[in-house]
């Protein structure tokens, strides 16, 4: 790695730690007890409504329907909380959520845990001699990954290799560093910041590197939290966002990268109701600069929660995006002003499980000039199969998302900002737009560290026009048969914040796909928390 790369994300680093400065531990000669310490206490806590409250996961998680409460991350079950949450199990191996800063390290104040994890004794470190300036927190993930892609596009020795379902082959490893440093001054204002490195090798000049998989040091995070009232909290900087399911909104923790924005959100919590207000821009990642905003992709909106009945949760949204950017060749892609109402409801009957997302989106597509009026749809309805000591689960889910004809407005519903991995295949080869998919879903946990995942799509075209894909589009023709994929996971827990996981997925080409190969995925994971 060049040494300005190296420079530059030890750099971000120093910059972290800029904010703690000030930490000091009491002297050697003198202890500080619990008792002594109220800024250690949980009512010190920041409120964080919407997407900051109990938020957990980060790594993949295996079951699904799960109305525990909100574990988000690439699990199958994000954010599939419904209802009033239960209390939660191992808060030692929960405390990493799916966006950092949501992080719950309070059981370290309960006198009765005598448990340890990595990282513990980095966290609710007090700031000055007797902790009058708040507590700080240190921590952050290791994360290494091996890809075998076959058909997957990327490839730079076959002339048309960059696209998918073409005759290549891809090995290489991904690796990211992620640290992070969050300052509760007391129960008003906390800073919170947070780096990134990521690498990806090449493959010997074979693979050519996405765009999400490398980011040679830089801020993900990089805000200040300031608690106007009990129940309204600002937050101004760069910040990473994440909503519901992440059909619409997530930090893509997938992606080598991961995603951020840059702006304000105002958070609202009253009871049983919690509103999220924000307005951003994208932060593309940039591998070898400092990343910047990009001013002319606006992302703003408002997030919804009602959690006042039992067994069953309400999201409802508004999301705004304006593209000013030139258009590429792709329809759709830039010059355009959206705007998308959406309603998810999800919960639970005995051990039948429900959920149904959806909404229209519209605007103005000025690079084609034409309006916008396009919609989405899933609807999925589960069931526990509690009988049987594997604990399984099964969900049948239909997913539409409307596409364009060429005539009238334009119909192909733009996906926004989703964890597009976790949904449609994880082979990315779909986006959500100009698609209809029937699927089948399969949890089970054979051991307490064991959980598997089976997870079969057929996928169809909505209109006779190309489905656009996530990276390396594939030629297509005037069928709607796309193909069918499965999906295969298995995850191992090695300790409470370290996991293993290996995945496959096939994806066989339907009519409408030209290209001569199907696509193979083989991918081993390691990721451990601290």
């Amino acid at each position: 790695m060049a040494s300005h790369v190296g420079h530059r994300f030890w750099l971000a680093c120093l910059a972290m730690l800029v904010v703690t400065s000030s930490v000091r531990a009491a002297d050697s000669q003198q202890s500080v007890s619990t008792s002594e310490v109220p800024w250690r206490l949980a009512d010190a806590n920041l409120q964080y409504p919407v997407a900051d409250a109990a938020i957990s996961g980060g790594d993949i998680l295996l079951t699904a329907g799960n109305c525990d409460g909100a574990d988000c991350g690439d699990g199958v079950d994000c954010g599939d909380g419904c209802g009033k949450k239960k209390a939660k199990a191992n808060p030692c191996a929960k405390s990493h959520k799916g966006v950092f800063y949501a992080n719950d390290f309070s059981y370290l104040n309960d006198p009765g845990y005598n448990g340890s994890c990595l990282g513990d004794a980095l966290k609710l470190i007090p700031v000055g001699q007797y902790g009058q300036w708040g507590t700080v927190d240190f921590g952050g993930q290791l994360r290494l990954r091996y890809h075998n892609e076959v058909g997957m596009g990327q490839n730079l020795v076959n002339p048309v290799g960059l696209r998918r379902f073409e005759d290549t082959q891809n090995d290489f490893l991904l690796t990211r560093l992620r640290l992070y440093t969050n300052w509760k001054v007391n129960d008003r204002i906390r800073f919170y910041a947070e780096g990134i490195l990521a690498d990806a090798s090449d493959d010997n000049g074979r693979y050519a590197p996405r765009g999400i998989d490398r980011n040679y040091g830089d801020f993900l995070n990089l805000f200040v939290d300031v608690k106007l009232t009990d129940s309204t909290t600002v937050r101004v900087g760069r910040q990473e966002l994440i909503y519901g399911v992440e059909r619409t909104v997530s930090p893509l923790d997938w992606a080598n990268t991961r995603r951020t924005f840059e702006g304000v959100k105002v958070m609202w919590n009253q009871g049983d109701w919690a509103i999220d207000g924000f307005y951003t821009n994208f932060v593309p990642p940039n591998a070898n600069d400092f990343d910047e905003a990009d001013y002319s992709r606006s992302f703003y909106g408002a997030y919804g929660t009602y959690k006042g009945w039992e067994n069953t949760g309400m999201d409802f949204y508004y999301l705004g995006y304006d593209n000013q950017n030139a258009a590429t060749a792709t329809p759709g892609s830039g010059d355009f002003s959206l705007h998308t109402l959406g309603l998810r409801l999800n919960g639970s009957i005995d051990n039948w499980l429900w959920e149904m997302e959806g909404g229209p989106q519209f605007g103005r597509q000025s690079a084609l000039g034409r309006d916008h009026n396009a919609i989405f749809a899933t609807a999925g309805l589960g069931r526990k199969l509690v009988d049987h000591s594997w604990n399984p689960t099964l969900w049948f889910y239909y997913d539409y998302a409307s596409g364009d004809d060429g005539t009238g407005a334009y119909g192909g519903f733009n996906q926004l900002f989703p964890l597009a991995h976790k949904y449609l295949g994880f082979i990315d080869a779909i986006q959500r737009s100009n698609v209809e998919s029937p699927n089948l879903l399969l949890t089970m946990k054979p051991t307490k560290k064991l959980s598997l995942l089976f997870w079969y799509y057929h996928f169809m075209s909505a209109e006779a026009t190309a489905v656009p894909s996530i990276g390396g589009q594939p030629t297509q023709n005037g069928s709607r048969d796309l193909g069918d994929e499965l999906d295969i996971i298995a995850k191992y827990g090695i300790s409470a914040r370290s996991n293993v996981l290996l995945g496959y997925s096939h994806f066989w080409r339907g009519n409408k796909l030209t290209g001569p190969q199907d696509a193979d995925f083989v991918y081993l994971q390691w990721t451990t928390n601290f």
